[in-house]
């Protein structure tokens, strides 16, 4: 049995108790993921984290009664219906989406007293999930992603094969913890991220910045040794420049909105892409004159909403070791080659 269609399995089961248990509960998704599951609830009546030891009970007899997951489909409008007269808002979107890209038919699996729309799979009956998982948190998390939409109440959960294996994996978390960058950032005075200048946006304290430099002098030295050529570009560029290279059209949704400069917009850059092409086709080149390769340590902005900020790892503002090359098609091999041994001899020095 795979243990993404146990922990899926296991999301429905915590359904069917968090409904019993707070009637009136609608229900939004709930996926498996890398560690285990979770599911994403619009409760009527409060709700608090302290239930999550009676609801892990609640499962564990739920599974123990060994019931089948019983699958079976519905037409499209007869699912759209249903989930219409439960006033649920978030089945509802997804069945019209479903029905927009041309389906016929909804899947439903139903497990005790409990239907839930769901294309599985799922294990056969509840006495093939193991008893290594437990309810982890909860979280705030808006519908499918999106700041705009409401609020949901995430309930997450660990699973694995065994108990055993749950009980490692608990006590591996607890030790990075107490390495977690954050953590240590703190400890070791090495960054800051201060309310006054804003979320997602950290600074380098004096051993943070000399950690940075050292990196940086050993990355533009190892790039010069490869015949890199190393260059500085703006942090802004009009946003013309990002239409032309097609990155609006794609990413605009990720960039900072257009800030106007004297009647012309600019954006900060996402990446230096447009940058360093715009360098290259300044002049004419010849074909003996390549391969041209540009890097730059090179400063980026992405916009990321305030609940996916992390420390160092989700930002608003960021820097890359970018590059890119110009070649001829039958350099192609050679270079892409090169990039995979460059990448490879970092992080193996780095460790």
């Amino acid at each position: 049995m795979e243990l993404d269609t146990i922990r899926h399995s296991l999301a429905h089961v915590m359904a069917a108790i968090v409904t019993e248990l707070y009637p009136g509960t609608k229900l939004a998704i709930g996926p498996s993921i890398d560690n285990g599951f979770y599911y994403d609830f619009d409760f009527t009546q409060e709700f608090s984290g302290q239930a999550l030891k009676e609801i892990e009970k609640r499962m564990k007899k739920f599974i123990g009664r060994n019931l089948p997951f019983e699958h079976y489909t519905l037409p499209i409008d007869e699912a759209l219906e249903y989930y219409t007269k439960e006033e649920n808002p978030y089945k509802t979107e997804l069945i019209k989406e479903l029905r927009t890209r041309g389906e016929t038919e909804v899947g439903f699996y139903k497990v005790g007293n409990f239907v839930d729309m769901c294309r599985g799979p799922h294990v056969e009956a509840t006495k093939e999930i193991p008893m290594g998982f437990k309810l982890d948190k909860t979280a705030g998390a808006y519908w499918r992603g999106d700041e705009k939409n409401k609020m949901l109440t995430r309930i997450y959960g660990l699973a694995f094969e065994s108990k055993e294996l749950l009980t490692e994996y608990v006590a591996q978390r607890e030790e990075a913890l107490k390495r977690d960058h954050r953590k240590l950032g703190q400890e070791l005075e090495l960054f800051l991220i201060h309310e006054n200048v804003g979320k997602g946006l950290p600074m380098l304290l004096p051993k943070g910045a000399t950690m940075r430099r050292i990196l940086e002098r050993f990355t533009v030295d190892e790039e010069l040794k490869r015949g890199y050529l190393h260059v500085y570009t703006p942090d802004l560029g009009r946003k013309y420049l990002y239409e032309t290279s097609g990155h609006w059209a794609h990413y605009q949704d990720s960039m900072y909105p257009p800030m106007d400069v004297d009647g012309e917009e600019y954006v900060l850059r996402p990446m230096s892409c447009p940058h360093h092409f715009t360098m290259y086709s300044a002049k004419p080149h010849s074909y003996r004159d390549l391969p041209v390769r540009y890097a730059e340590i090179a400063k980026m902005y992405r916009k990321e909403r305030s609940g996916e900020l992390s420390g160092l790892i989700r930002v608003m503002g960021f820097t890359l070791a970018d590059g890119h090359i110009v070649c001829r098609p039958d350099q192609l091999k050679e270079e892409f080659m090169g990039i995979v041994d460059l990448i490879t001899y970092f992080m193996e020095t780095l460790g």
